[in-house]
């Protein structure tokens, strides 16, 4: 019989294993996620397994063998591991945190809820689950109690990126009701945020600022110089583009007026100064997209002329030079001015309350032109429908964008499995890189957030126009992202010597001649089992912006004035026959409204022709991604969850919901794995 020393020795000693196993699994899991080495992970497994077989009442170590299961995809040892532990400790809010997270796994937002909260209400600081209940209140579309958790948590985690962006992502579904002065303090803190997508804040902001200064259809009756100074303002026009048109009578009016009262005096009120600036900001992001009179136009064209003749000078300061500029950048870009060349060649100093103005006006677009030089290109296409579009982003490229948003890394084919479970169980997540092929990639977004977000990506992005695929480059820069640009025709895809695991193109068929050809062209560049992700217009959901096209009997805008006296024709109309198009956040730029309204080219399709493209192509169907709303309304008419949706399953909805796919069928497919050219 042992004595009671060595039998607290050898009991000291199983503790010792034990804690000394995890610790190895703990370090080797570490490792295994940050170089995605699937062996790795299997050792960690094994390690954390031995050191439950050495205690098995240990919740550290249950918990690490639930988060590891969960890395390798098996879900079902993952729940095994929670359901073990929590029998043995309810309370254990790691436990409950993985639980949840395993329900985010398995798409049931209800049970993700559930766990979030029980581990919330015991500790609201041991874990991140309060950031995470907001989130399952986000994703189940209870917009009011996400950003209202969204913000209490801004108080105390205004350094997490997540709580930030989806902060902002909750306010994009809120209007205010009535104004509030605590609502606007915290709004011009997060406007303090980095790396976040401000346009997120727009129609909360607008409609807070709506109440404030008492603006409706009927007018405002807030005095203008109090309007000039209104802190919340300025700083909203110098961070998104208002989208709408009573608020952009209101600065229509206001420039008006401050431009016909300096240009006589050739000088700037101090009082109107802050608006004069912001108004400036505002063209920038919004491509000088609202109407200009003819007597505007004129005493702008004047003002250039003597800015041309200042320029001349060698001597030529900021004092002597800005206010000039800001009564010309409160209806039009520099860059769009013969001057422009002469202010890049005298490198002025500039204020601290232009440094930023400028910065984005001048220098952000002299680096993306000297980028643009550098970009391969795939050669010229004798498409002349490519030519067409390529002319139109070159111009016009679309979409200006400024945050890549918040998401966690996530392997890209278990995300998939996630969505489409019934549809893509033998696609399993391989060692080594994943080749994906951004098709279109327009400026970028896309590409750089599939290289940011999901792990193994090596990111190739195609473009028709050089200056998209700059401002591309430009932003992956900015993000330190490595993503190989080249400029091209799709119908040349084979020129990239390449094939891919993974496709995406988003709203680019349906702008070329023939979308059968561009479909072609990409599938032989698509490796066989490989998917691809595409978006097409939806004939219902576009049925109003196809009227407007009849309506203007081809005769489809293509200059920047003539899109603009388009949209002052609609506006001035107020018709609520256009009032689909006025919510439309791309109606209020430049770019957006060009591509929205009035494209070179496109094609519209209902769900049968995309059945029909799909099958010529030789593509296996994989499922449509669920629009917003989609979920409650599968759930209400069908019974069913949107995995399990068919065809003409979604047919049935879109008779319901017509504006459905307002943001496009966007649908999987699979190329078979025998598939042969």
């Amino acid at each position: 019989m042992a004595t009671p020393l060595t039998s607290m020795q050898t009991a000291q000693s199983q503790r010792l294993d034990h804690h000394t196993l995890v610790d190895a699994a703990i370090r080797c899991y570490s490792n295994a996620s940050k170089r995605n080495e699937p062996e790795l992970l299997a050792k960690a497994y094994q390690l954390a397994y031995q050191a439950w077989q050495s205690n098995g009442e240990y919740i550290p170590g249950i918990n690490l063998l639930a988060r590891i299961a969960t890395h390798r995809g098996d879900i079902s040892d993952a729940q095994h591991w929670v359901d073990l532990g929590l029998n043995l400790n309810p309370e254990s809010t790691g436990l409950l945190y993985s639980g949840g997270h395993i329900a985010l796994t398995r798409n049931n937002l209800d049970l993700a809820e559930e766990y979030f909260q029980s581990a919330s209400r015991i500790s609201r600081v041991s874990t991140k689950a309060p950031i995470f209940l907001a989130h399952v209140k986000l994703l189940k579309g209870e917009y009011v109690e996400a950003f209202q958790h969204y913000r209490e948590l801004a108080k105390t985690h205004a350094d997490d990126p997540q709580v930030r962006n989806k902060l902002l992502e909750a306010a994009s579904h809120i209007i205010a009701d009535f104004y509030s002065q605590e609502l606007e303090e915290e709004i011009l803190r997060w406007f303090d945020f980095d790396d976040v997508d401000y346009n997120d804040l727009r129609s909360l902001t607008v409609s807070l600022l709506k109440h404030k200064l008492k603006l409706s259809e009927s007018g405002c009756p807030i005095e203008p110089a109090v309007i000039a100074q209104d802190p919340l303002l300025l700083k909203a026009m110098s961070h998104f583009y208002f989208c709408d048109p009573i608020f952009e009578r209101l600065l229509l009016t206001l420039r008006q007026s401050i431009l016909l009262s300096s240009s006589r005096k050739l000088s700037i009120d101090s009082e109107y100064l802050p608006l004069v600036i912001a108004t400036a900001h505002q063209i920038e992001l919004n491509e000088s997209v609202w109407y200009i009179s003819q007597q505007e136009q004129s005493l702008v064209n004047q003002l250039v002329s003597l800015a041309e003749k200042i320029l001349t000078l060698d001597t030529v300061k900021s004092e002597d030079i800005s206010g000039i500029l800001l009564l010309i950048m409160m209806y039009q870009p520099l860059k769009q001015q013969r001057i422009y060349q002469r202010l890049v060649d005298l490198n002025i100093a500039w204020p601290d309350t232009l440094t930023g103005l400028m910065s984005v006006a001048i220098q952000q677009v002299e680096e993306m032109r000297i980028i643009g030089e550098r970009l391969p290109s795939l050669g010229t296409s004798d498409n002349q429908t490519s030519k067409k579009v390529q002319s139109q982003y070159e111009e016009h490229p679309y979409p200006r964008w400024t945050s890549l948003g918040y998401n966690h890394s996530a392997d890209y084919y278990a995300s998939l499995q996630a969505l489409f479970p019934n549809q893509l169980n033998d696609l399993k997540p391989t060692h080594g890189r994943i080749n994906a092929l951004v098709a279109g990639c327009g400026t970028g977004r896309h590409a750089l957030r599939l290289a940011r977000y999901f792990d193994r990506m090596q990111v190739t992005a195609m473009d028709l126009s050089v200056t998209s695929l700059s401002y591309a480059q430009w932003q992956a820069q900015r993000y330190q992202l490595d993503i190989n640009f080249i400029q091209g025709d799709i119908l040349l895809s084979k020129r990239l010597e390449q094939t891919f695991d993974v496709i995406e193109s988003s709203g680019v068929l349906h702008h070329m001649k023939d979308p059968a050809l561009g479909l072609e062209a990409l599938v032989k560049q698509l490796n066989p089992g490989g998917v691809m992700k595409l978006a097409l217009y939806s004939r219902q959901a576009r049925t109003l912006v196809s009227e407007l096209r009849r309506d203007l009997e081809g005769s489809i805008p293509e200059t920047d004035t003539d899109i603009r006296c388009v949209r002052e024709t609609l506006l001035q109309q107020n018709s609520d026959n256009w009032g689909a198009i006025f919510q439309s956040s791309d109606f209020y730029s430049i770019s957006a409204c060009r591509d929205l309204l009035f494209h070179t080219q496109e094609h519209v399709f209902d769900l049968q022709q995309v059945r029909r493209l799909i099958e010529n192509a030789g593509l296996e169907w994989v499922g449509i991604v669920p629009p917003a709303g989609a979920r409650q309304l599968a759930a209400d008419v069908l019974k069913l969850e949107p995995a399990y949706l068919t065809l003409n399953d979604w047919h049935t909805l879109e008779q319901i919901e017509p504006a459905l796919f307002a943001g496009m069928y966007q649908f999987y497919v699979r190329k078979p794995a025998g598939h042969i050219h």
